[in-house]
């Protein structure tokens, strides 16, 4: 088994290294995370009041979810204090708290709106259980979440994974796994939709990529679930 990566000791070369990683597909870094915050805006429905990003690293993504979002309140959370600590210089608006088992039970029921991007493929499996359990805790009753992973069946993504250095403790999901997960803990899956098909290169396709979405060839996919009454 790959030895854990620390993401204390990469939080400060993170968005550099991630935009090194990401050149094939001729985008920085951050074109990435306003893609899929906009995925949510339009798909979610409602005005959330109260919005998570569970595993926000050093808050790539919360910029956008804060401009997307406007009248909502957005929090962030991760393992790394480090990632936490330049996340909040990034994000000066935006409350964070370290994932620990009593800052979640803190906040039990407390987000309409927990977003989670690329985060699980860090996670060991045997934690993985719990993770996804610490998210339904958090949620609000009929709360939603959207959950981003790599697609392992995309040959681009695996050798992107498989050179990124703070990728060495991967494994990747199978949109099986992340479904399985996501019933278990009970949560009711609405949708599974594959994503990122096109690099820059071939951006004049991209306006058919949500003809695609059914496609596993995508280089990601994302769920949308909800949390049962």
């Amino acid at each position: 088994m790959a030895e854990k990566v620390n993401f204390d000791k990469h939080a400060e070369s993170y968005e550099k290294q991630l935009t090194d990683d990401l050149k094939f597909f001729g985008e920085e870094s951050s074109y990435f995370a306003e893609y899929k915050i906009r995925i949510v805006k339009e798909k979610l429905g409602f005005t959330p009041s109260n919005i998570l990003e569970y595993g926000c690293g050093i808050g790539m993504n919360l910029r956008y979810m804060a401009d997307y979002f406007p009248g909502s309140n957005v929090h962030g959370c991760d393992i790394s204090a480090k990632s936490i600590e330049v996340a909040s210089k990034r994000n000066p608006a935006v409350s964070f708290f370290l994932i620990e088992d009593k800052e979640i039970e803190m906040r039990k029921e407390t987000f309409d709106l927990i977003f989670v991007s690329n985060v699980f493929h860090h996670i060991e499996l045997p934690l993985r259980k719990k993770a996804i359990s610490n998210i339904n805790k958090m949620l609000k009753k009929t709360g939603k979440v959207f959950f981003f992973e790599h697609n392992p069946y995309n040959p681009v993504t695996r050798h992107i994974v498989n050179t990124c250095v703070w990728d060495t403790d991967a494994v990747l999901l199978k949109p099986k796994e992340s479904l399985g997960l996501f019933r278990g803990a009970g949560l009711n899956v609405v949708s599974k939709v594959y994503t990122l098909y096109f690099p820059a290169f071939l951006k004049f396709l991209r306006p058919v990529e949500k003809m695609l979405w059914f496609l596993p060839m995508g280089g990601q996919y994302y769920i949308k679930a909800e949390k049962a009454e």
